[in-house]
């Protein structure tokens, strides 16, 4: 079989975007301290098997292991919208839980959007890949995006050391209804919605899950298959819009849905981890009615039935897998999401044009059930599966003037900036660089090339002049 290639994303959102020069302003010399080595990578800094924590790949033996757990938050501080805006103001009476006289909020996508309650469970989820010497995890959450900080509280927090895991690829689904894990959307301008606590909680979970994968492990086989989520399946003039729109030129689109099942090699009816990769901004949620409630969005529910099946009332159902599904997302920058009155089949045909939970829940198990089918009618076993990664470190020039002072005011989620001095200002020649980490990973024909930040598809497949 040929390899399968899927994008992933490690972080939810981009940070680099070019801002031009103004022209006229000397380049400052940023001395001879700062690293000169920013731009590009010349080697993995760890790759396995081969480095010495990891020198052996053993008797080819692939284990698996998968795990979820929830961090969802508890709305106890409601709000009244009295001029119906959708965003909370100052003055608009708020329930005070604890007494302090303060507003205590979790700040979803948009500034000002403060939660009223819950429609979905916010989880990570975790899949461990460990063969011979060589141990990594997958691990996506349910957030619009992680910064740097947040991601190596994770990587490198002891319990996950203690479990044998040499490397973990952190992901998040871009969840637009999900708190605010970045710091840009609080409740006005220049106000952080970055809650310290909230993240721990995030992180805890994510550990708790690897953790919790890493000691299940069992010897598996991989069904894997892959489709072009097209309007009409199979044929390639039917177009995407049942599914999602690229609302910005280029109009670029990977439609391919892969879907990576892994089975208990001694019962391979018993689903250990899927893995599902897609592109799509789930945000339809954030632009309906009722957007006050935090959501994982079409996620939720596309995990939720091919572990548990496409049921009533969706028309052809289709049993589930069981197992635990990680969603991986995919090349959606510029933008790719199921806005734009896309017209997602409903539960009995229906098409759905408007955002809203609705029509959440209808994408998700229409997902679920492409996906399901494929396993069904196409996918391909495979029990030589090999596993290796090579992970290197580089780093992007901040060149967009908010995001410099985002990062300079503390708007921002933490996340160290190199390459420049900071007793000078910035300017051409004395510009923050941020640390970034690239991973690419092969289980035997299925790989995942990670990259942080909105990847746009024109810049992944190509497909334009």
């Amino acid at each position: 079989m040929k390899g399968l290639l899927a994008v992933v994303l490690v972080v939810g959102i981009a940070l680099s975007a070019a801002c031009g020069d103004d022209g006229g302003t000397p380049a400052i010399d940023a001395g001879p301290d700062i690293d000169a080595r920013l731009e590009g990578f010349d080697q993995p800094d760890d790759q396995c098997p081969g480095a010495a924590h990891c020198a052996s790949a053993g008797d080819g033996t692939l284990a698996v292991g998968a795990a979820a757990r929830s961090f969802t938050p508890t709305i106890v501080e409601t709000w009244t919208d009295e001029d119906g805006d959708g965003e909370y103001d100052s003055g608009e009476p708020y329930v005070d839980a604890d007494g302090d006289g303060e507003f205590d909020a979790f700040w979803l996508f948009g500034g000002g959007r403060a939660a009223n309650g819950v429609k979905s469970d916010l989880e990570a989820r975790a899949v461990v890949f460990t063969q011979g010497d060589t141990s990594v995890a997958l691990v996506y959450v349910d957030a619009i995006g992680l910064l740097l900080g947040d991601i190596e509280t994770i990587r490198t927090d002891p319990r996950v050391t203690a479990a044998g895991v040499d490397h973990v690829i952190v992901g998040s689904i871009h969840a637009h209804d999900a708190i605010d894990t970045i710091g840009l959307w609080g409740p006005q301008a220049l106000v952080s919605g970055y809650n310290p606590a909230f993240n721990a909680r995030l992180a805890t979970a994510a550990v708790d899950a690897i953790v919790a994968a890493a000691g299940a492990t069992a010897p598996a086989h991989l069904v894997i298959a892959k489709t072009l989520l097209l309007n009409t399946p199979g044929d390639p003039q039917s177009g995407t819009d049942h599914w999602n729109k690229d609302i910005r030129d280029p109009v670029i689109f990977d439609p391919t849905l892969t879907v990576a099942r892994f089975v208990r090699a001694d019962s391979p009816t018993t689903t250990i981890a899927t893995v599902v990769n897609w592109a799509d901004h789930p945000e339809m949620s954030a632009f309906g009615l009722d957007n006050l409630l935090v959501s994982a969005h079409f996620v939720h529910y596309l995990r939720e039935a091919i572990e548990d099946g496409v049921t009533a009332p969706f028309v052809n159902p289709i049993a589930g897998i069981g197992g635990v599904t990680v969603y991986v997302q995919g090349a959606l920058g510029g933008q790719i999401g199921s806005i734009r009155n896309a017209p997602v089949p409903g539960p009995d045909g229906t098409p759905i044009t408007e955002s809203g939970h609705p029509k959440e829940e209808a994408l998700g198990n229409n997902l679920a059930r492409r996906a399901l089918e494929i396993l069904r009618d196409e996918g391909e076993t495979v029990s030589e599966l090999p596993l290796s990664y090579r992970t290197a470190q580089f780093h992007a020039r901040i060149e967009n003037t908010g995001f410099q002072v985002a990062f300079i005011i503390g708007l921002l989620a933490p996340h160290p900036l190199v390459g420049y001095d900071p007793a000078q200002s910035i300017a051409p020649g004395n510009e923050p660089w941020m640390p970034m980490r690239a991973t690419y990973l092969q289980v035997g024909p299925f790989a995942l090339i990670t990259a942080p930040g909105e990847v746009h598809p024109e810049l992944w497949v190509g497909g334009y002049d």
